[in-house]
């Protein structure tokens, strides 16, 4: 049985889904709730920080806001679990933020929704828990939403 379970949570249904399943399976151990800001894959980020570096950390503050409000909304869906859930923010490429997480926190566990997806956009579309499955030296429990 884990001891500490990270939980990628960005407050999709897929992510909300990840950590209910956390919650209900894993509700004794530590559950931390890890939103990553990534520049390269936030629809927010502009491209044209390197003129006018102040507008950086703007951003950054504002995703690190936004991730609070989600960290609220994780800390509800804890609670119907009569769980608790500790936060965390990292920033970077959304795959290895989530392995580096799982080392500092001390995981042995990552549970992370999954997209299902057809052959095809399987084999065009990289994703973050396939990545995670493929790179991760600790368990990851993938949450998979079928397609329809």
């Amino acid at each position: 049985m884990p001891t500490h379970v990270l939980v990628p949570y960005n407050g999709t249904p897929l992510a909300k889904d990840a950590l209910r399943y956390a919650c209900s399976e894993f509700g004794s151990a530590t559950i931390t709730t890890l939103f990553v800001v990534d520049k390269a894959s936030d629809d927010t980020a502009s491209r044209g920080w390197g003129d006018h570096p102040g507008l950086w950390e703007e951003w950054l503050e504002e995703r690190k806001a936004h991730a609070r409000e989600l960290f609220t909304e994780a800390e509800a869906i804890a609670g119907e679990y009569d769980a608790t859930v500790q936060t965390g923010v990292a920033v970077g490429p959304v795959a290895p933020m989530i392995v580096e997480a799982a080392e500092e926190y001390g995981a042995d566990l990552i549970v992370v929704g999954a997209h299902g997806q057809s052959r095809l956009e399987e084999l065009l579309l990289g994703d973050v828990a396939r990545r995670l499955v493929r790179s991760s030296p600790i368990p990851v429990t993938t949450i998979r939403e079928s397609i329809e």
